[in-house]
């Protein structure tokens, strides 16, 4: 119940004394405990079920302040692309949570001083460190806007369609990130990767504010703009990255040196390629889009949404 303990339960330095060890014996950020794996996956369900219960109000909230705040707008779209666009302020919303908090935890592995973890084949290592508190959070959170937003897709499959088209790629990414990553989270295999992914979604803060402007036919003057630093703040995140990801995955998972066990090497070679390949391919379409809005030609019916 003390300030520092308060502070240390959302991923703050703990005080030593307070006696918190890591579990495996290794330290995620030095000074606190991590809790086992079925403890940590139960402290992320109710986060994940107030999450999906909380971005299902706030679409609830929004399609009713809609008609209200942007009447103009509002009546000039079909009813499937006033629902995308408010579907598109959720999706915001958790960015604006979910993206500053997955940096937060980034920046505790990478640069805590101490360092969180050693070299491989050292005891924490790249692979093995830890998951400190607020990941254990972000992750819940994050994992419940994919639950909330697979629900959207299936209750409403015809305004999905209508503005994503077929959403299976959708469904598949949501699938996968809710199977893996609160394993990587619970097991402290691979925490490193699952918060870099984390960290990623700040970019979905700008695919956000882009897609309303350009879909809800609102302030154009500020499309070109908002879309030009979208683009670029995917580039910054998730494509100048990827060499520094690429040489961590060879480290941590190609490699046996770090010490993961096969089953969890086995996992990490089949999913940490997955939002690489997916990230350079929605790079092609934003770059693509951002080609035509500097061009001043129309845009196709459809675009894929990044994730």
């Amino acid at each position: 119940g003390s300030p520092a303990l308060v502070a240390c339960s959302f991923g703050f330095r703990c005080p030593a004394s307070s006696g918190l060890r890591a579990r495996h014996g290794s330290m995620a950020v030095p000074g606190y405990e991590v809790a086992g794996f079925v403890e940590t996956i139960m402290q992320m369900v109710p986060i994940a079920v107030a999450s999906a219960i909380g971005m299902g109000a706030c679409l609830v909230a929004t399609r009713a302040l809609f008609p209200t705040v942007a009447k103009e707008s509002h009546d000039a779209l079909a009813p499937s692309r006033r629902f995308f666009v408010s579907q598109c302020v959720v999706s915001g919303l958790h960015a604006l949570v979910s993206g500053p908090a997955g940096t937060a935890v980034l920046q505790q592995l990478l640069f805590s001083d101490p360092p969180a973890y050693a070299a491989c084949p050292a005891q924490p290592n790249l692979a093995t460190v830890a998951a400190p508190p607020l990941a254990v959070w972000t992750c819940g959170f994050t994992c419940g806007y994919f639950v909330y937003d697979s629900i959207v897709m299936l209750v409403y499959p015809e305004f999905t369609r209508a503005e994503l088209g077929n959403p299976a790629l959708m469904y598949g990414h949501h699938l996968i990130s809710l199977l893996v990553w609160p394993y990587c989270i619970a097991s402290g295999r691979a925490v490193v990767f699952v918060s870099f992914f984390l960290f990623t979604e700040l970019t979905n803060i700008g695919q956000a504010l882009f897609l309303v402007l350009n879909k809800g036919k609102m302030l154009p003057s500020l499309e070109t703009p908002v879309g030009l630093v979208w683009a670029l703040s995917f580039l910054g995140c998730r494509i100048v990255t990827i060499p520094w990801l690429l040489k961590a995955f060879a480290e941590a998972v190609v490699t046996s040196d770090c010490g993961m066990a096969p089953f969890d090497r086995a996992l990490g070679a089949l999913t940490v390629p997955l939002p690489i390949l997916l990230n350079v391919y929605w790079f092609a379409l934003i770059a693509r889009k951002a080609m035509r809005i500097v061009a001043g030609s129309k845009p196709p019916p459809k675009e894929a949404k990044a994730e």
